[in-house]
């Protein structure tokens, strides 16, 4: 069961956090301290099987009000029929589908009834059976109201409670039955008619809530574990007294992904012994040394009649782990626990809370790496603030968390929704290295300062269409932060311009230029004469080709409100598109955009820029 999407509600600071869409693999909660991406942590922590939603998970502000977490899997088709067969039930499975789980305070799962009985088991036969039985009950209450006599309480179904409706309907046909001879003969044939009919019904849909029970009941034990790592405050040991092997955690975790084996330690003979620990050894270290590559190092692990011992050997000195940095203490217990989780043969969710705070950004950068490799195994969802954990490639898998004093904690899947600087602020740092490659370039002294990350992307990949290498673009850091980068720019000795949409922003920036700035109408441009984006400097055809990559896809509206409408992420389609440009790969751009090109690039402000 793969995990799709998440929502979180009045759990702690969290409100309502809203669907929070997950990748398949690295899926990550960007924000700055206190927005809430902890608490977002522990409540995916609450939902595994094992656990009860924690009691200070209980909103400080709307104590009546439970916690909910619901989390929507993607169960695939084999793991349907593997649970149909346990309960032996004679529904089959026919595809993947999606399922909503939802766990409310402190312990009670449901899930939403429309996928599984539309998929499973066969909504649209249910709704025909609740139909008929409505139906069926109206002309009983009819016949009861000619015939008071009759006896019985009437009721409406309407399907909310349909255990109480059952039992209701039960006690109604006990008190009516004995008074039916009293009726006239057709009728007393048409109502007994109904009741039968209506009882048989009736079990009918007992039988199908009963078998979606059990369904859920079974399907609970496929649910992954849900495994938070938010501090390492258990460090990695120095040693583990021989009486505690067989039960340390450690140990089980080293087992997992070393081979040790605690019966070949303490049971076979020398020349095994020496063995398996040399063996031990050579495989951990094989694979530590491609997550930790600050030092040369090796992790060793040896033992007496009466210790399991732990060395990092850096010299060829052995030193205890506690002798080393924090950081490194953190980083040897990550990669023991992460790669064990990993590895182990039982569906898990790791979830990790600000991954290598304590290591510097090299070291960071090995953690990422460890990460990916876990992910091959297990879905990941880590939360940080650090820039370093942001790969610029791979921004698809950001989701970014604030806080509102409305709204609480709220989650958005897109890393350019927000306009929150201190939550932008290591996306910005991630990708800024490759944005602003260009501040250091200051022997171009063309520098046209833009608003967007976009932008940047296909710009540069428009210098590349047109061989053109005299002009440097700058990310501006939004329209209202691009004087400052301009400012800074000039007073290093560099020319600058102002590059906007041709849009209300370019009205309103041009203004605080000339007022505020004191900027020259003559330095400020657009990227098209006529209203638009830099998205509507392509043809509609060749937007679609080479930026969407579907050439027969159809709209009506421009590049860029497609692009808004269908909420697709435009940084990322720049980035994309410039990759293609610089990898080579043949792009035959038509007349209407070569020409919106050319006068973008080559038709500058002659006067003020070389």
């Amino acid at each position: 069961m793969k995990l799709k999407k998440f929502r979180i509600k009045h759990y702690k600071s969290i409100a309502d956090s809203g669907d929070c869409y997950l990748t398949d693999t690295i899926s990550i909660l960007a924000g700055k301290n206190e927005s809430g991406k902890t608490s977002i942590l522990e409540a995916l922590e609450d939902f595994d099987t094992d656990r009860k939603i924690r009691e200070n998970a209980k909103p400080i502000k709307s104590p009546d009000e439970k916690p909910e977490i619901s989390i929507t899997f993607i169960v695939e088709k084999d793991t349907i029929k593997e649970i149909l067969q346990e309960i032996s039930s004679s529904l089959k499975a026919t595809a993947d589908i999606e399922l909503e789980v939802i766990k409310t305070f402190p312990d009670e799962y449901t899930f939403s009834n429309n996928t599984l009985e539309n998929e499973i088991f066969g909504g649209k036969e249910i709704e025909k059976t609740q139909k008929s039985i409505r139906d069926k009950w109206g002309k009983i209450k009819s016949l009861h109201e000619k015939y008071p006599a009759l006896g019985g309480s009437l009721f409406d179904f309407d399907f909310t409670n349909f255990a109480n409706e059952k039992t209701l309907f039960t006690n109604f046909k006990n008190a009516t039955t004995p008074n039916i001879p009293q009726i006239d003969e057709k009728d007393r044939d048409n109502f007994s008619k109904f009741l039968t009919e209506v009882e048989t019904e009736i079990n009918n849909l007992e039988s199908f809530f009963a078998t979606k029970t059990k369904f859920f009941n079974a399907l609970k034990k496929w649910i992954p574990n849900f495994i938070l790592f938010n501090s390492f405050d258990d460090v990695f040991p120095n040693k583990i007294p021989f009486a505690e092997l067989e039960t340390n955690e450690w140990i089980k975790d080293l087992s997992v992904i070393s081979d040790l084996d605690v019966t070949t330690i303490k049971n076979s003979t020398d020349r095994d012994k020496h063995k398996h620990k040399k063996d031990v050894n050579v495989t951990l270290n094989k694979d530590y040394e491609k997550f930790w590559t600050q030092d040369i190092s090796n992790l060793s692990i040896d033992w007496d009649s009466q210790f399991l011992y732990f060395w990092i050997e850096e010299d060829d000195y052995p030193y205890e782990p506690s002798l080393r940095s924090k950081g490194r203490q953190w980083h040897l217990a990550f990669y023991v626990k992460v790669s064990a989780r990993a590895n182990e043969n039982v569906p898990n969710i790791i979830l990790i809370d600000e991954p290598g705070l304590f290591l510097h950004a090299k070291a960071q950068e090995d953690i990422l790496s460890q990460l990916e490799d876990s992910a091959k195994e297990v879905q990941l969802i880590f939360c940080t603030h650090s820039p370093y954990l942001l790969e610029a490639d791979k921004l698809n898998r950001v989701r970014l968390v604030h806080r509102t004093k409305k709204a609480g904690t709220r989650i958005e899947n897109k890393v350019h929704a927000l306009a929150d600087k201190e939550t932008l602020t290591p996306i910005m740092t991630a990708i800024g290295l490759e944005l602003n490659a260009g501040i250091s370039s200051l022997d171009k002294v063309n520098n046209i300062i833009v608003e967007g990350p976009s932008d940047v992307y296909y710009l540069n990949a428009f210098k590349k269409i047109l061989n053109k290498n005299n002009v440097n673009f700058v990310f501006g850091g939004g329209a209202g932060n691009m004087p400052f980068v301009g400012t800074i720019l000039h007073g290093w000795g560099g020319k600058v311009i102002y590059l906007y949409d041709n849009d209300q922003g370019k009205k309103d920036g041009e203004k605080n230029l000339k007022d505020n700035w004191l900027v020259t109408k003559d330095l400020i441009l657009s990227v098209l004469n006529t209203a638009g984006s830099i998205e509507d400097i392509f043809s509609p055809s060749n937007f679609k080709e080479f930026v969407l990559g579907d050439a027969n896809k159809t709209y009506s509206e421009s590049n860029s409100e497609h692009v808004k409408k269908s909420k697709l992420d435009k940084v990322l389609l720049a980035k994309k598109f410039l990759e293609t440009c610089q990898n080579g790969t043949s792009i035959n751009l038509d007349k209407t955009t070569m020409d919106n090109i050319t006068k973008l690039i080559e038709n500058r402000p002659t006067a003020q820029l070389s």
